[in-house]
């Protein structure tokens, strides 16, 4: 049985290094950085392998360079992708990240292929024999027939809630009902129940069904709230060459604590050091640590004071 399956956000990552972001109507010479493979949930899946869970991934690819470097980084980490489809006649999905002295990347996606990710006969045998399932709100009969069949193996469902996935807030809703773990902003509480206070929203969200809610605050650290508790960590003093990444990486850290029966503070603060490791290199994955990095990251270095 595969611990975490990763369905759909590949893509390839256009790295410019950038002494600032530009302003309207200006010619800004950057430098180019590099060219990796990315997309959010294939971060995750990656971090995740990387750190020893068994890691699978399903979605689309186009027929082009950009799909040999995705699949290529996926064998490297040691994801496995029998269950990619490739779309010959079609270009994969890419996006250009901006990357400022502070680290604090701004990034353009486009979207080529068509979402949602084909429900394969072998991804819904795949979904069906998974101890967790990872994806996003693509869209709603879709996803509800992906939440099914994970449960209906045993299966917990969790989403990635970006506020750039979020098309129809009341479809989220919905969803949301499907859904066991969710790790999202606050603007992504806020824009899905109308709350003014993330606080108010966790509680609305919680009374749907969740298990567990985890917000990412960045440089402020991150919470995690059930209905019986909430937890928070800060974050590792750490220099930061590039936050792309960071949270991919903090949900993979933070589902292997949940697979390995960790409580949640630990696994919050397994996630916070893996984060931290990753942010002092360039790139989504190319600072992604082992387990045995991350423990011994802990007991080397000291979170910045909690203020949350």
């Amino acid at each position: 049985m595969v611990d975490l399956y990763c369905l759909g956000g590949a893509s390839v990552d256009l790295i410019l290094e950038a002494p600032r972001f530009p302003r309207d109507g200006e010619k800004l010479f950057v430098n180019y950085a590099g060219q990796l493979a990315g997309g959010f949930i294939a971060n995750t899946a990656c971090a995740a392998a990387k750190l020893g869970l068994r890691t699978g991934w399903g979605g689309l690819v186009g027929g082009d360079a950009f799909a040999q470097t995705i699949m290529r980084e996926f064998e490297v980490f040691g994801v496995e992708t029998t269950d990619a489809v490739i779309l010959e006649e079609s270009s994969t999905d890419f996006t250009v990240i901006i990357l400022p002295p502070s680290g604090e990347r701004t990034i353009l996606v486009v979207p080529i292929l068509p979402t949602p990710p084909l429900l394969t006969r072998s991804i819904k045998q795949s979904l069906s024999e998974v101890r967790l399932g990872y994806t996003v709100f693509y869209e709603q009969d879709w996803f509800i027939e992906v939440a099914q069949l994970i449960h209906a193996g045993g299966g917990k469902v969790v989403v990635d809630m970006e506020v750039s996935t979020l098309k129809d807030i009341k479809a989220a809703k919905a969803m949301l009902r499907h859904t066991d773990i969710i790790f999202t902003s606050e603007e992504g509480i806020r824009v899905v129940t109308g709350c003014s206070t993330a606080e108010d929203g966790v509680e609305e969200i919680l009374s749907l069904g969740l298990e567990i809610v985890g917000i990412t605050r960045g440089s402020e650290g991150a919470e995690v709230f059930t209905l019986e508790a909430r937890y928070s960590t800060g974050v590792y003093d750490v220099p930061v060459k590039d936050t792309t990444g960071a949270g991919d990486c903090f949900h993979a850290a933070f589902l292997y604590g949940i697979l390995s029966d960790w409580n949640l503070q630990h696994c919050l603060e397994f996630a916070s050091a893996a984060a931290a490791i990753l942010v002092q290199k360039i790139g989504a994955r190319g600072g992604l640590p082992t387990l045995i990095e991350v423990k011994k990251f802990m007991k080397t270095n000291q979170k910045k004071e909690n203020h949350i």
